[in-house]
């Protein structure tokens, strides 16, 4: 962590636990909903305001004109976190809720003609962070973002980036891949990853969503993280062969 700072720097606050306990169980109150329909959310003076050791560019943003790979490592870049920081909802829900307001109102827009209950689970995974599996940080609004990178960033290779850039170049890669156990193998997704940048002819949503549905069949009867890199791809390729 970054301990220092300078005058284009400000250190992150953290919300307390009890109050990001407070504003997910208040959606449920009259009118709640409302807070999540103004140009700025409403906070109370129950956070705290330094010692996060987290430091952002005090003129930092995300650009909702940005795609989201763009907008994935630049978070990343500028947002200095190890792990256990990186799963702290307290964070999570102080930049979706203040520092990254504006992008979340575009990028999350909340459709206020939906019925309530609906409403309220659309906030509380986008805007929460409820649990610390993959599936729930990669559905908060911001640490998605963070994570996408974290999870694919590779310095071995020429581009870091390479298997972010794979990760994200379909909609439904990160959403089968990482919504499933065996997403929190660093094996199988560098795998995955790699096997779908190999076989581009297979990277239509459609077949991707196939390919790794039965990649997770394979896994209930097979340990399939205890397998070599190369034994996964051969594992994929037997799939691929079937579906395609």
């Amino acid at each position: 962590m970054n301990t220092t700072q300078d005058n284009t720097r400000i250190e992150v606050p953290l919300f307390t636990i009890n109050y990001v306990n407070k504003l997910y169980k208040n959606l449920d109150k009259e009118n709640a909903i409302d807070l999540y329909n103004q140009p700025n959310f409403e906070i109370e003076d129950e956070y705290a305001v330094g010692g996060s050791g987290i430091y952002l560019k005090k003129d930092f943003y995300l650009d909702h004109d940005l795609d989201i790979l763009n907008n994935a490592v630049k978070l990343y870049e500028n947002l200095e976190l190890n792990e256990t920081y990186a799963s702290d909802k307290r964070l999570w829900t102080y930049l979706t809720h203040v520092f990254f307001w504006d992008y979340m109102q575009k990028e999350w827009k909340i459709d206020f003609s939906k019925e309530k209950n609906q409403i309220i689970k659309f906030i509380r995974d986008r805007y929460f962070l409820n649990t610390l599996n993959i599936r729930s940080l990669t559905h908060n609004g911001i640490s998605r973002l963070w994570w996408y990178t974290h999870l694919t960033i590779d310095e071995s290779r020429k581009d870091k980036y390479e298997l972010t850039k794979v990760l994200l170049s379909l909609q439904d890669i990160p959403v089968s891949l990482l919504e499933r156990s065996l997403g929190g193998s660093s094996n199988i997704r560098k795998a995955v990853l790699e096997f779908l940048a190999e076989n581009p002819g297979i990277k239509t949503s459609k077949k991707t969503q196939e390919l790794l549905k039965q990649l997770n069949l394979v896994g209930g009867v097979k340990n399939l993280p205890m397998l070599k890199l190369n034994e996964v791809k051969s594992v994929l390729l037997k799939i691929k062969n079937n579906i395609s």
